[in-house]
């Protein structure tokens, strides 16, 4: 799919509806996810143009991180900044030390989304990090769940798929499979991960595009 091809695409979807903004930001992970700005600074010139909200897309940049590492993340902000302008505390107004109160905030709702995410998993996964890493599960449910993905600006579902799709490019198969089971878990239907999967298809490739398809058809088949 051409760049103009894939404006073209989405301009026949609409972001007001709750599938389409999903979509659009899981392409949008996927092109933070592939690491160049030749392909993200006009896709980010579209979703101004579409008046996506900003914040959304904000959002998305910032929880790439967690899966792609701070390189990729700060590209992706810079290029953000270069469309968008400077935040000017637009999305937090302060810069000081961590508080007790919120400390602890990250904390519960971190364990309350991760137990979320992965359901019945939960405790099996907690025993399983803790016996490999206990630093890595701490960080995981305090980093990763807590201050990050329960903020603000997006679904838990458009979380989650924005995170499928940029496991599908980096293709990350343990942790796919964990994503898709918990874009399930949060309330999105298969159907949609599918569908996002054939959205970044011309981004992610056959070979990563059939792995997802398979991981996919895999997580169906015991659901």
């Amino acid at each position: 799919m051409s760049e103009v091809n894939t404006f073209e695409y989405f301009d026949s979807i609409r972001f007001d509806d709750n599938n389409g903004r999903v979509r659009i930001l899981s392409y949008l992970s996927a092109v933070v996810a592939i690491g160049q700005q030749e392909l993200l600074q006009p896709l980010l010139q579209y979703l101004q143009k579409r008046e996506l909200d900003k914040k959304a897309i904000y959002e998305i940049i910032l929880q790439s991180y967690l899966f792609l590492g701070f390189p990729r993340m700060i590209e992706a902000t810079i290029a953000f900044s270069e469309i968008y302008g400077d935040s000017n505390g637009e999305y937090e107004n302060y810069f000081d030390q961590v508080s007790p109160e919120e400390s602890t905030r990250w904390f519960v709702n971190g364990i309350k989304l991760c137990k979320q995410v992965y359901g019945k998993n939960y405790e099996r996964l907690k025993e399983r990090f803790l016996s490999i890493s206990p630093e890595m599960f701490r960080w995981m449910v305090i980093e990763g769940y807590g201050k990050v993905l329960t903020r603000p600006g997006l679904s838990s579902i458009e979380r989650e798929l924005a995170e499928v799709a940029a496991l599908i490019i980096d293709q990350r198969e343990r942790q796919l499979v964990s994503h898709i089971i918990g874009s399930l878990n949060v309330g999105a239907s298969i159907d949609l991960i599918k569908k996002v999967n054939e959205d970044i298809h011309p981004l992610s490739g056959d070979k990563a595009y059939n792995l997802a398809t398979k991981l996919i058809a895999k997580v169906e088949s015991k659901r």
